[in-house]
């Protein structure tokens, strides 16, 4: 870093700022953010009331520089659509450097700038800091998986894009049997069902332990579809209390590996 690192609370650099603005888009269905800095990498956090949780991990090892005070919790409030702008200040098309300070508690998060195209060229923004938000503490150790299904993302993108968007209820039927799972829209007036076998194309691998039947808000489902969009493959699992977690794991072309997940509550029985 160009400045000591022990006067902040959080400093990081990358070679590029891009792929980070990718994964932040992907969970970008909120103003606001909550930023967490640990020691094993970054995760920001949004919710939508108390129904989705969604969160962007970016791994320690995908800086090239990065440092974290360990006798302070790091987080904060922040604007994620702000954030986004400032990443892509210098257009989509440009690779950027970026380097990030964050001094202490209220402080503004700092972004230095700088395009790989063009020399002696630099731009700095402040994005102001807020007091955290609670989160949602939806993991419930008691709870059992009951199935987990691995699907192409490409696919299951291309599914949810073709859903009729007058339907408000994505239900989902696992079972061992055949044809292992079955994906039921309702709405108002249109009624439709999928049939998805392990055996199909779309499907990487499927276990399920006993027959199951979910529900779930199909606006909410369709909030991780630009997680799709960036990624090969999503794991969904599904909980005996019905909470739905979806994996998605970012393709770059260093290896290096960046995650989105998403928590969804189901719908309650009438």
């Amino acid at each position: 870093m160009d400045e000591g690192t022990s006067q902040y609370y959080f400093t990081a650099s990358m070679e590029s700022g891009k792929i980070l603005c990718s994964l932040l888009k992907a969970i970008q269905f909120q103003e606001c953010a909550i930023f967490c800095a640990m020691t094993e990498g970054l995760k920001l956090t949004v919710e939508e009331g108390k129904c989705v949780q969604a969160s962007a991990y970016v791994p320690a090892d995908n800086f090239t520089e990065y440092h974290v005070r360990e006798d302070v919790d790091v987080m904060f409030k922040i604007s994620i659509a702000v954030l986004a702008e400032c990443l892509n200040i210098f257009g989509s098309a440009e690779e950027s450097s970026l380097k990030m300070y964050y001094r202490c508690e209220g402080s503004p998060l700092l972004l230095v700038l700088q395009p790989q195209s063009v020399h002696n060229v630099m731009t700095d923004c402040e994005i102001s800091t807020q007091t955290p938000d609670s989160l949602l503490d939806l993991r419930d150790s008691d709870a059992d998986e009951v199935a987990k299904l691995v699907l192409k993302a490409p696919a299951f993108l291309a599914l949810l894009a073709d859903l009729e968007r007058s339907c408000d209820v994505f239900e989902l039927n696992l079972s061992p049997e055949h044809p292992n799972v079955s994906i039921v829209t309702y709405g108002m007036q249109d009624q439709s069902c999928i049939d998805m076998p392990k055996s199909s194309d779309m499907v990487v691998s499927f276990s399920c332990e006993r027959a199951v039947t979910l529900r779930y808000q199909l606006h909410h489902i369709r909030l991780v579809m630009k997680a799709l969009a960036l990624s090969s493959k999503v794991v969904l699992r599904f909980s005996s209390n019905g909470l739905l977690l979806l994996q998605l794991k970012l393709e770059k072309e260093d290896q290096r590996q960046m995650f989105s997940e998403f928590y969804i509550v189901p719908l309650l029985d009438d």
